[in-house]
């Protein structure tokens, strides 16, 4: 039976280029584990940041996307969800070059689907039963078509300076108690979800805290993430497990 498998928030391009280069070499080595009949979800912010600007994406991106490229020419099915780092995949109205050149499917947030008898709902994270406070007004101006239209008018670094400079002012201002906040508000909407909707297993990245949780409705799987945790989620006989990647160190 083939593998599906689950990972999310990589953040390429959020560290020091030393843990940068190794977050890169760790996931194109797990990418090169799979193979024909294999599913990989990718599930929001593998990229620190993405914008679907015209010209080439940063050069530190080129052996992610080759890797993802090569995975889907073995045979493997790649779907990503943007998150709240990556989202604009697509910044026009046709696919955008993950899907033409990577070959990668895009799916919404959050995503229903069916594999090995398990029903999942698989979502970012981010808005999960709703963005709240100013987060929902911030949100709702970044995914506008209008604003992502101007914001694509913008030079290639200039949009990436601007992000990059965003992302390190978010990282400062969330705080491990802010954070587990957060952890705590997904898990209980999960839990909510499993018992009150038709669905098996809810699973979820964002808030980079590696969660297995077994409920009497189903089960909640938290991706962790790739900058400290090196956690991915599989699915594989009809089991949803959290696993941890091996580092090649």
């Amino acid at each position: 039976m083939s593998r599906v498998t689950f990972l999310s928030d990589i953040h390429l391009g959020a560290g020091p280029p030393e843990l940068d280069r190794a977050k890169e070499r760790d996931v194109v080595a797990f990418l090169d584990r799979l193979g024909s009949g294999d599913t990989l979800y990718l599930l929001g912010d593998v990229f620190d940041f993405w914008f679907d600007f015209h010209g080439d994406p940063p050069p530190l991106y080129g052996p992610l996307l080759a890797a993802l490229a090569n995975t889907v020419r073995r045979g493997a099915r790649i779907s990503f969800m943007g998150g709240n780092h990556d989202y604009w995949a697509r910044a026009g109205r046709g696919p955008g070059r993950l899907e033409r050149e990577i070959g990668l499917e895009l799916i919404g947030d959050p995503h229903r689907v069916e594999h090995q008898g398990l029903r999942l709902l698989l979502c970012h994270g981010d808005a999960l039963g709703g963005a709240i406070g100013g987060y929902r007004a911030v949100r709702g101006v970044l995914h506008h078509p209008v604003a992502i239209r101007l914001f694509g008018l913008l030079p290639a670094r200039l949009g990436y300076a601007i992000a990059a400079r965003t992302s390190r002012l978010s990282r400062d201002r969330h705080e491990e108690a802010l954070t587990r906040q957060h952890a705590d508000r997904l898990r209980e909407e999960a839990r909510r979800i499993l018992e009150e909707e038709a669905v098996d297993a809810v699973v979820a990245g964002h808030v980079h805290i590696p969660e297995r949780l077994e409920t009497p409705h189903g089960i909640y799987l938290n991706l962790g993430d790739w900058i400290l945790h090196r956690t991915y989620g599989r699915l594989e006989g009809g089991r949803l497990t959290l696993e941890r990647f091996a580092s090649l160190d």
